[in-house]
């Protein structure tokens, strides 16, 4: 497996985050926010800022190929969502993605003090549902028919994951 580390997203790289989000085969898998939508470094900016927001550039072997995120950061209640995605699809199925989340999910639990964190992945999308899956998640739930993909309107699948599950 290629060497895989997180650095916190700096604005050198809100361009590139930018066109990964525009990308069709990147956000068709991502809340209404993204989805089907093109995304600007403006738009990563404001996100960036907001204090309920931890975004990371996701690098192999020193090259960034995608992102992880901690968003609807809690600190009452000491939870998140995580989000996730492969920038370059030439490094799927390498185990990067996987990794990336571990690292993350670990952060969460050791340096920002959450006690819990969760995902949600749709139906269809069998390379989130096994990634969440391989990194400890456990399915908490489905809200049928709660995502619209085209002409379609299928089940979101919600994970979660806590500090002693890993």
């Amino acid at each position: 497996m290629n060497a895989v580390r997180l650095e916190p997203l700096s604005p050198e790289h809100f361009e590139l985050v930018a066109r990964w989000l525009s990308n069709g085969s990147v956000n068709q898998w991502l809340s209404g926010d993204w989805r089907g939508k093109e995304t600007t470094a403006t738009i990563i900016a404001i996100a960036h800022r907001n204090r309920r927001n931890r975004f990371f550039l996701v690098y192999s072997q020193d090259v960034p190929c995608g992102f992880v995120a901690l968003s609807d950061i809690e600190a009452t209640d000491n939870t998140a969502m995580i989000w996730y995605f492969l920038g370059d699809n030439s490094l799927s199925g390498k185990g990067i993605m996987s990794e990336a989340v571990r690292q993350l999910v670990k952060h969460a639990f050791t340096s920002l003090g959450l006690r819990s964190v969760y995902a949600w992945a749709v139906e269809t999308n069998a390379a989130s549902v096994k990634l969440l899956n391989k990194c400890g998640f456990r399915v908490v739930g489905r809200i049928r028919k709660s995502a619209c993909f085209g002409s379609q309107q299928l089940d979101r699948i919600y994970f979660d994951i806590v500090a002693h599950d890993c």
